[in-house]
């Protein structure tokens, strides 16, 4: 006996029918329905990564993170869907700009120079260098080397959000488990995540916990906060991509 479908359907109905019969016009229909999830995190993203602009690529690569989502999720696992597939989006755009290499050799040599000046120094001190001690190391003034630091805050930005959307949430263990964690249980890796970053925070400096706060927890763009603090655009992406630098040597540590 053929199955009646009503022609209007909620959006629980959806996941009731596509849960039960796996049909790929009903999966088609939910990938519709959480469009907006894709396009939100696509603006966002070009509007921070200032190198890439494809933003119809963006979409398209989030619209099969979407779908894949859609045929991974289970609802037993009580995550809500938004959540889980908001994590995969965002992790394949990460990733597909990351393949692309967009940004100019001069900025990713300035960027590696940076790195192993931070590398070593931590290495002979025993701590994090201060600016004073990056630039004579690379042999630069302060003002010069905080300039550097802003001109490759996307770069850093982007090697951040690459360990948190690939290593800090996927490859996360659980205490006491020896299980790579998987499908949904992302998200419950993502809210560990959360937890121990907001412990790293506090160990940043007032203005790199107000940069970082404003820019991810309340969604403001670097000229918005730069208006708020009373500084230039330049050096709100300065104190951005420091605060992210330490960050990223803190979330290193947890992982290892």
């Amino acid at each position: 006996m053929e199955r009646v479908v009503s022609k209007e359907r909620t959006i629980e109905s959806l996941w009731e029918e596509y849960l039960e019969y796996k049909e790929e016009d009903v999966r088609n229909s939910l990938v519709i329905h959480y469009a907006y999830i894709v396009k939100c995190i696509a603006l966002k993203t070009v509007g921070a990564y200032q190198h890439f602009t494809y933003m119809d690529d963006l979409v398209n690569e989030g619209l099969i993170a979407l779908l894949d989502a859609v045929e991974k999720f289970d609802p037993e696992k009580r995550v809500k869907f938004e959540t889980y597939a908001s994590i995969k989006v965002r992790g394949a755009m990460i990733d597909y700009i990351r393949k692309q290499d967009c940004f100019p050799r001069r900025l990713k040599r300035i960027a590696k120079n940076i790195s192993d000046a931070e590398n070593t120094l931590s290495y002979e001190l025993g701590r994090y260098p201060l600016e004073q001690e990056m630039a004579e190391y690379l042999s630069v003034s302060v003002e010069e080397f905080q300039k550097m630091q802003a001109e490759t805050c996307a770069l850093t930005m982007l090697s951040f959000e690459e360990m948190i959307y690939e290593k800090g949430v996927e490859d996360i263990r659980f205490s006491g488990s020896a299980d790579t964690i998987q499908g949904p249980e992302q998200v419950v890796a993502e809210k560990e995540l959360q937890v121990v970053l907001a412990d790293y925070i506090e160990k940043l400096n007032e203005k790199e916990k107000m940069v970082i706060s404003l820019y991810y927890k309340e969604q403001m763009k670097i000229k918005e906060i730069s208006a708020v603090m009373g500084i230039s655009d330049s050096r709100v992406s300065q104190i951005h991509s420091n605060g992210l630098k330490k960050l990223k040597r803190f979330l290193k540590e947890y992982n290892s």
